[in-house]
């Protein structure tokens, strides 16, 4: 008997994989995204993001559940745990229009609603999505100069 391959539909998994390369990470990243982000707001959650142009096409987003809304770290824990679901599920939305303006965006969800369910997270999440792929595309129809 042969072993199974791991990755045999690895086009098909790719879809909705999440890896660690995708997930912005680093002080300075952060730093960078709250000096001059714009802002989306929804009921449960903030969505700031960035858009570079002379870089290569990939979307990297970070989570994040304050302290001051979430005191135990197991909460703020599960908080994130959602958030990444939900963009794992719906991550297609921005990354097409990421890939097809050939931009670089790095953004970061927050939840700002305390014990929120997925189901919340997630329709906030979608609509933040949709909301930022039409920024972005209005952004690069007027010609806008993303930062460097």
């Amino acid at each position: 008997m042969t072993p199974k391959a791991r990755n045999s539909n690895s086009e098909q998994n790719s879809d909705y994989s999440l890896p660690k390369s995708k997930i912005l990470r680093g002080r300075r990243n952060f730093q960078q995204l709250f000096e001059k982000s714009t802002l989306l707001t929804s009921p449960s959650l903030q969505f700031r993001y960035r858009i570079y142009t002379n870089k290569e096409s990939k979307c990297m987003i970070g989570f994040i559940a304050p302290k001051k809304l979430y005191k135990l770290a197991t909460e703020r824990n599960k908080a994130k745990r959602l958030m990444r679901e939900a963009y794992r599920l719906n991550q297609h939305l921005l990354a097409e229009v990421v890939e097809k303006n050939s931009v670089e965006l790095h953004g970061a969800f927050i939840c700002k609603k305390a014990s929120p369910t997925f189901e919340e997270i997630n329709k906030d999440l979608v609509s933040l999505l949709q909301q930022a792929g039409e920024k972005i595309l209005t952004y690069v129809n007027r010609g806008f100069r993303a930062d460097k």
